[in-house]
């Protein structure tokens, strides 16, 4: 009996050595050809996963120099809190922590302040120490850093809140989230659109708009681009005049990316097919399109004299073409594209869901360089200066990799 007990017992150990084995070798990266896997350089994990779920609420990661924010939301036994922290880049030791009952949403770092969204409020942390400093009574919807204010975006409302204490600074009417241009808030309330200084709210310009046009989208150089249900538009910011508006199948599915003199966007058809467009805001039409089979939430990449695109229902997922014709330059596989990728040093850093996996493709080729297995469904992206990819996933975890 006793030496029964003794042989299962080597057995099992047998066992959980073979699984530790079986688990190292699926969460190590995967190298191509001879070249070394770039190995996980640490991970960080925001809260212990003992009888907790994760919200799939993550704040960042957020690199400002040599710190990176990093947060997520999580229950337990019928309660709701966030924790958020400042890491350092090279070690992922946290320098402070901080949790707060509630879940956290957007976040921007402004005047040494960190102002984060949480459900009814708005809070300042301190940024060297995490020290709460001021909490308003808001609902933010979105929060943008403008120079001497941070700007929240609550119902029909901006308000402007000093960084420092929280207090109020002017706050204006707008039936849309706030696009900035330097010192120049732009907003639109019922047909007009108003260029307000950040400092005080006051009207700068107004211009009125067609009805086509409902909310501004984004600011490139001089132009400020705005959005309808079927149509894009572009308003000249020192002239103070709309340039044009051009009819489209649908308002662009995801961002908008900008290269030159050309436009880069997917639209949907109303049979519920998409098309990536290549427009030239000269001649008001596209230089080229291509139909997708599907789309993703990502905005287009551009890379030298190729752009990138995502769909994601595709077996190869990830889509690279010539900037000149649109012709496909090369196709990879990685899965379902749910946060934005990176691209630095001719390389493209995707996360991608159903393989879980990090990716490095050759941004002239779409060769894989390397790729590594991420433990749950990735929730952000970010390179430190130091040249680690940082990659966020709703386990409540930050995984960073080595990319040189």
């Amino acid at each position: 009996m006793v030496r029964s007990l003794a042989l299962a017992a080597i057995r099992f150990s047998a066992l959980l050595f073979a699984a530790a084995l079986l688990i190292a070798a699926c969460s190590a990266t995967s190298p191509v050809g001879d070249a070394p896997p770039p190995p996980v350089l640490w991970t960080y994990e925001s809260v212990s996963w003992y009888n907790r779920y994760s919200l799939n609420s993550t704040v960042g990661p957020l690199v400002t120099g040599r710190t990176v924010i990093y947060g997520g939301t999580y229950s337990y036994q019928n309660t709701k809190a966030s924790r958020l922290a400042a890491l350092d880049p090279v070690s992922g030791r946290p320098t402070w922590r901080m949790e707060h009952a509630g879940a956290f949403g957007p976040l921007v770092i402004q005047s040494g302040i960190i102002v984060v969204a949480s459900e009814d409020s708005v809070l300042g942390l301190d940024f060297t120490s995490g020290t709460q400093r001021w909490d308003v009574p808001f609902r933010a919807r979105t929060l943008t850093a403008a120079g001497p204010v941070v700007l929240v975006a609550e119902r029909q409302t901006i308000h402007a809140l000093d960084p420092a204490s929280g207090r109020p600074r002017w706050q204006v009417k707008s039936g849309t989230d706030p696009v900035l241009a330097g010192d120049t808030v732009l907003f639109v309330e019922g047909r007009t659109l108003h260029a307000a200084a950040a400092a005080t709210g006051a009207d700068r310009w107004t211009l009125e708009l067609p009805s086509e046009l409902a909310y501004p989208q984004s600011v490139a150089g001089d132009h400020l681009y705005l959005l309808g249900a079927t149509a894009l538009g572009s308003v000249n910011l020192s002239g103070h005049r709309l340039d044009w508006v051009t009819p489209l199948p649908s308002a662009p599915t995801t961002g908008i990316a900008r290269a030159d003199d050309t436009l880069y966007f997917t639209t949907q058809t109303p049979a519920g097919s998409y098309v990536f467009h290549a427009f030239d805001p000269a001649t008001r039409k596209d230089r080229w399109s291509r139909a997708l089979d599907s789309s993703s939430p990502v905005a287009p990449m551009v890379m030298g004299n190729l752009v990138a695109t995502a769909a994601n229902s595709d077996e190869q997922s990830l889509v690279a073409m010539a900037r000149a014709s649109g012709a496909v330059t090369w196709q990879a596989r990685a899965g379902s594209v749910p946060v934005q990728p990176v691209v630095k040093g001719g390389v493209l850093y995707v996360a991608g869901h159903g393989p879980n996996r990090v990716y490095a493709f050759d941004t002239a080729t779409g060769a894989l360089l390397w790729s590594g297995r991420l433990f749950g469904f990735p929730m952000g992206m970010a390179l430190t200066e130091e040249g680690a990819l940082l990659v966020s996933a709703d386990n409540l975890t930050l995984y960073a990799y080595r990319t040189r």
